[in-house]
C-alpha cells in the first residue's frame, strides 16, 4: 500500500491578483470547514428512498473514524440537470456561484479537454489518434435553489496539454473580484490499453498553474506556466506519481468569508515516488487514494449544519473492460448532480 501524501497549500491574494503560496504537508492528515453560511430548508419529495451510505473502510486504513460524523445519508433527492462534467463552484460576493466545466455541451458551447481525436481510417476500419485543440469552460450558476439553478455558459479557453493528452480544470475560486482557474494534465490519453486492461486517463499529470479573470469570467489572463512547466515542477509522464495533483480550493463559504487566516487553501491527491507495488495506474484521476472531485458549496448547507448538496460528476461510462458499472445513488449521471444529503453524527 502506497502512502498517501495529502498537500495543504496557504496561498495570500494580493490586491494585484497575484499568488503567494505557503506549503503545509501532512501525510495521513485532513481537514474539516466548519466555516458556513446557513440556507433555509424547504421540503422536497424524495424521487428516492433515503438511505444511509455504508462506510466499510479498508482494514488497514491509517486513519481514525470521525467522532463528528459517523455516517452520510442521501435524502432522496437529486437535481435533474443534462450539462457537461466537472463542476466545482465558488461562491463570489455577488452571491452567484462561478465554476469550471468541460467534456460536453453547455448551451450553445462544447468543451472537450482531450487533445486527442479518433479518427477511423482504412478498410479495416483501424481508429488513429490525431492532435486537436483541448479547451475547458466556464460557467456562472444563478440562484438559491439547488433544484432551480439557472446556469449560463461564460465561453471556453484553449488549454493545450501536450506533451501530455489532456487538460482539465481543477481548483477554482472567485476571491475579492478575481477568478482563479486551476488546470492539471493527465496522459497517456482517454482510452489507454495495457495487457488486457483499457485505462482512462491512467497516469495523473502536474497542476499547470492559474488563469486568472478580473471580470468574472468575460476576459482571462493566462497563466505563463506550461504543462512541460509547471507551476511546482512536476511530472506525470511515465508514470512518475506527483503530490499536488488535481488540487482543489477549500470552500470558506461567500467570498472566503470564514477564511479563518484570510488566505485560502488548496487540497491535493498524490504518492510517494517510493511504491512498493508499482502499477501502470499508479496514480490517476480515478485511483487517487485521498480526495476525490466531490464538493459541498457552502452556499447550499443547511441551518443545522449537517445537511448539505454533493456536487458532483459519475458514470462516464457504464460498461468498462466488461464490467456493468451501476448508477449509485440514484439521479447519478456524467453531468452536473447535486444530491441532497445529511452528515450523520453521534447518538445524543
Amino acid at each position: 500500500m502506497k502512502t498517501t501524501v495529502i498537500t495543504f497549500m496557504a496561498i495570500t491574494l494580493t490586491a494585484t491578483g497575484a499568488l503567494a503560496a505557503e506549503f503545509h504537508v501532512a501525510t495521513n492528515g485532513n481537514d474539516v470547514n466548519r466555516g458556513t453560511k446557513k440556507a433555509p430548508l424547504r421540503t422536497i419529495q424524495p424521487a428516492f428512498p433515503p438511505f444511509t451510505w455504508k462506510s466499510e473502510p479498508p482494514a488497514d486504513c491509517p486513519f481514525r473514524p470521525s467522532k463528528e460524523i459517523t455516517g452520510i445519508e442521501f435524502l432522496g433527492v437529486h437535481s435533474d440537470y443534462r450539462f457537461a462534467d466537472t463542476w466545482y463552484p465558488s461562491w463570489a460576493a455577488d452571491g452567484n456561484l462561478y465554476s469550471p466545466w468541460t467534456d460536453g455541451p453547455c448551451q450553445a458551447d462544447s468543451s472537450n479537454s482531450d487533445g486527442y481525436e479518433y479518427v477511423k481510417e482504412g478498410a479495416m476500419g483501424t481508429f488513429n489518434a490525431k492532435l486537436r485543440p483541448a479547451t475547458t469552460g466556464q460557467a456562472v450558476m444563478v440562484g438559491d435553489d439547488p433544484l432551480k439553478i439557472e446556469v449560463k455558459s461564460l465561453g471556453t479557453v484553449q488549454a493545450d496539454p501536450y506533451p501530455y493528452g489532456g487538460r482539465y480544470p481543477c481548483g477554482s475560486l472567485v476571491c475579492r473580484g478575481v477568478w482563479y482557474y486551476g488546470t492539471y494534465c493527465l496522459s497517456p490519453h482517454g482510452n489507454t490499453r495495457f495487457g488486457e486492461t483499457a485505462y482512462n486517463w491512467p497516469w495523473l499529470g502536474p497542476l499547470v498553474g492559474f488563469r486568472l479573470s478580473r471580470d468574472l469570467g468575460k476576459t482571462w489572463e493566462e497563466t505563463t506556466h506550461t504543462p512541460a512547466k509547471p507551476l511546482f515542477g512536476e511530472t506525470g509522464m511515465w508514470g512518475h506519481p506527483v503530490k499536488i495533483g488535481a488540487p482543489h480550493f477549500v470552500d470558506f463559504g461567500k467570498d472566503m468569508e470564514h477564511s479563518p487566516d484570510g488566505k485560502a487553501y488548496l487540497v491535493a491527491m498524490g504518492a510517494e515516488l517510493s511504491d512498493p507495488k508499482p502499477r501502470f495506474e499508479n496514480l490517476s484521476w480515478i485511483t487517487g487514494d485521498q480526495v476525490y472531485f466531490v464538493n459541498l458549496p457552502s452556499k447550499f448547507i443547511g441551518p443545522d449544519g449537517r445537511t448539505a448538496w454533493l456536487c458532483y460528476s459519475g458514470n462516464f461510462a457504464t460498461d468498462w473492460n466488461g464490467n456493468k458499472i451501476k448508477v449509485n445513488p440514484p439521479g447519478t449521471r456524467y453531468g452536473l448532480v447535486l444530491q441532497q444529503i445529511r452528515l450523520l453524527g453521534p447518538t445524543p
